[in-house]
């Protein structure tokens, strides 16, 4: 009898797909996980079947085809900043070549890419050492829904020019009223005008807390504010100032932050971190003072440093204007004098809460246009809330975190009165109508 000894066969990998392979290990690994008592089980798992199950549809969607995870250069796509550099010849096109037509007033054109509207501001260089294209993109990455988005610039010659997208409506100053058409305002309800406000300031908020690096808007006036169809507040012309150059291109993120965390003695403080009134953004010495009569803010036409603060003070003009109705500025000849007697709204209300009996000036001084339809004790509020962002100290100025805090809780209180009237009114007229 002959004996035939039996070759083993080397063991071959089962063939799995992609998918089948991926599975399998990241359960072979779960197993393992199980029995290390260092893991923690509960988020890994959880990420874990997550994936799973979008790795499952991805493989039967995509049966057919040679990979199914992302690659790198749809992630890079998907992360894109979305900033479109323009050329010149682009910007003539869609402008048809800054026909005068379309001017908007100023710099400012109207223009047209892919069907869709767009505003297009022309600004003059002033300042060389600003590198454009970054920043740029940095504004373009500003998403908030109060804000005017960014969609790209060019740089030519001398001349930068800013492609927003377009806003069908009008500014916060028109929608007020003016002397063109008295007695008319597009903002008839104080709430409306609250919520207006309250969406301004959570605007600014996110240039001055969220946005990386923070921003300065240093223009922020009832003009630059545009009102949509549904009156809901967009601020306009983001980023110029720090086209222009008035702004730090870096500034000072950390210490803003550790800013907020200053103890009691926040004079001794601010000097030691280099702080000075509250987040500071340095800007070139040459550049000239500029911005609009009525909402500098005292500090910056004396020393022409900007700060946060500037925004602040600007929206509590902007903010008076809303809670009276009036300009700014106002120019008034006096009757039978050759004199011109000059209001603005920051001595108004600081002579108002000077006064032994406010909440009576404060009736008075609302907007007669909301026919006395208001809570006083939310205008007066208000009305409080402007006059700290008006003072002339900065350092006396709230955060704008504080003002949008302090507005959210007026706007809850004056839409609860606002349906307690509506509920009484209702009521009212049952009443009539049953009898």
């Amino acid at each position: 009898m002959c004996l035939f000894r039996r070759r083993k066969l080397p063991k071959q990998a089962p063939s799995y797909a992609p998918s089948q392979a991926w599975t399998l290990n990241s359960e072979t690994a779960l197993r393992k996980a199980q029995d290390d008592s260092s893991f923690d089980l509960s988020t890994s798992y959880t990420v874990s079947q997550s994936e799973l199950s979008k790795e499952s549809k991805v493989s039967r969607e995509t049966a057919n085809s040679s990979g199914s995870t992302l690659s790198l250069a749809s992630l890079k796509g998907m992360l894109s900043d979305g900033a479109h550099i323009f050329t010149y010849k682009e910007l003539q096109k869609l402008t048809g070549n800054f026909n005068p037509a379309k001017n908007l007033g100023g710099g400012t054109f109207r223009g047209t890419i892919s069907g869709k509207n767009v505003t297009v501001i022309v600004e003059k260089r002033t300042c060389a050492d600003i590198d454009f294209v970054t920043e740029v993109k940095s504004i373009c990455n500003l998403h908030h829904s109060s804000l005017i988005k960014l969609i790209g610039g060019c740089m030519s010659g001398d001349q930068s020019y800013l492609v927003y997208e377009y806003i069908d409506g009008a500014n916060l100053r028109q929608c007020l009223g003016s002397a063109i058409a008295p007695g008319f305002t597009a903002l008839k309800a104080w709430t409306e005008r609250i919520r207006v406000a309250l969406e301004v300031a959570k605007g600014i908020e996110y240039l001055h807390e969220h946005a990386s690096p923070p921003f300065v808007h240093k223009y922020i006036k009832s003009s630059s504010i545009i009102l949509d169809n549904e009156l809901h507040a967009r601020i306009a012309n983001v980023g110029v100032a720090r086209i222009r150059g008035e702004t730090a291109t870096e500034p000072d993120l950390a210490g803003a932050r550790e800013a907020r965390q200053l103890p009691r003695n926040r004079s001794s403080a601010r000097e030691a971190q280099g702080l000075h009134h509250g987040r500071t953004f340095g800007r070139p010495r040459s550049i000239k003072i500029s911005g609009t009569h009525g909402y500098m803010a005292p500090e910056y036409t004396q020393t022409g440093v900007i700060t946060s603060k500037l925004d602040v003070y600007a929206f509590g003009v902007v903010l008076l204007e809303m809670l009276s109705g009036q300009e700014a500025v106002k120019l008034q000849r006096s009757p039978g004098e050759n004199t011109v007697k000059k209001t603005v709204l920051p001595e108004v209300i600081a002579a108002i809460f000077s006064d032994k009996d406010p909440r009576t000036r404060v009736r008075e001084w609302i907007d007669p246009l909301l026919r006395d339809n208001f809570p006083l004790e939310c205008a007066c509020r208000a009305a409080l809330v402007a006059r700290k962002c008006v003072l002339a100290n900065p350092d006396d100025r709230p955060a704008i975190r504080n003002v949008t805090l302090s507005l959210e809780r007026i706007y809850v209180a004056s839409k609860q009165w606002e349906d307690n009237m509506l509920a009484s009114k209702n009521l009212l007229t049952s009443t009539l109508t049953a009898r």
